[in-house]
């Protein structure tokens, strides 16, 4: 590693601290994303083949913040920014290590992208996001220095914003490479965080059940002719829609695990007996009952 930069920003997922060969990055420089995300084992730089095998002695942690109270988070809100905080401590390593460099990312259970990070324009030059198939990783851009010059610990923080929609769970990868900046592989500590994985708030699950049947309807009612039932739904869901009798008796199958598009839907079930009638739709996890009277 060559460039000395300012190490400031806000992540959340999986982080890799890289230099020496990978000055721009491991990502950009072609070795992917080597957090472990994509493929659940440790990558590249972490190895033997690149930078020596992990130091212990450098110890990395990983923190998902509230951006405002800057308090750890073990649940997280759809949609909101939170700040991601990443140190190393490699003081128990003879000899002075002037830089460091990372790379991280925050994955879904099935090893997909959660989320988006977003890098302040302050450090636009020192750190950059970079996508790697499935996954978008946080890295450095140059060798970042240290808190304190000829002090072995590193520091690196920047924002995360959570998916918009119901995922649950979010983990993530880190790792952190702290460089004797000589331009080599040789004498440089990579070490990686212990993963970490936060849950959505349930409140979340709560509020999008009821906005995705929110518009669940059945009119005229009471009707001398035929009902129209109308929904709307906020993602692509399979959905069911039984009308019951009041003995109990199913008397028609509207819909029966149909995957519909997000929108609104409309059906007009033709029935012909006076009485009181339920209808009962199902929409993931989601289940709702109306009752209409048939003059």
């Amino acid at each position: 590693m060559k460039k000395k930069s300012i190490v400031l920003s806000l992540f959340l997922g999986v982080l890799y601290f890289t230099l020496s060969s990978d000055v721009d990055g491991p990502a950009h420089h072609g070795h992917g994303n080597v957090t472990g995300a994509a493929t659940g084992t440790t990558g590249h730089c972490q190895t033997s083949s690149c930078h020596g095998g992990n130091n212990p002695l450098n110890i990395v942690a990983l923190q998902v913040l509230d951006s405002t109270t800057l308090a750890p988070i073990t649940t997280y809100n759809a949609a909101q920014t939170y700040l991601i905080s990443i140190t190393g401590d490699a003081t128990g390593i003879s000899g002075s290590l002037p830089g460091f460099g990372f790379q991280a990312s925050a994955v879904l259970g099935d090893l997909t992208q959660a989320g988006t990070f977003t890098i302040p324009a302050s450090l636009a030059s020192d750190i950059h996001t970079y996508p790697c198939g499935a996954t978008t990783v946080v890295e450095h851009s140059v060798m970042l220095s240290p808190i304190t010059a000829g002090i072995n610990k590193y520091s690196i923080q920047f924002y995360w914003t959570a998916p918009s929609t119901f995922s649950d769970s979010v983990t993530f990868y880190s790792l952190l490479n702290a460089v004797n900046g000589d331009g080599g592989d040789g004498g440089d500590n990579p070490n990686a965080a212990p993963t970490v994985t936060i849950h959505e708030s349930p409140a979340d699950k709560v509020t999008e059940m009821v906005i995705a049947i929110n518009d669940f309807k059945v009119y005229p009612n009471p009707t001398s002719g035929n009902p129209t039932i109308s929904y709307s739904l906020a993602s692509a869901e399979n959905v069911s829609i039984e009308i019951y009798d009041i003995t109990g008796r199913k008397v028609e199958q509207v819909t029966d695990n149909e995957l519909q598009q997000a929108g609104k839907h409309q059906y007009q079930p033709v029935i012909t007996t006076p009485g009181l009638y339920f209808i009962h739709l199902v929409s993931g996890q989601i289940s709702s009952t109306l009752h209409f009277i048939k003059n």
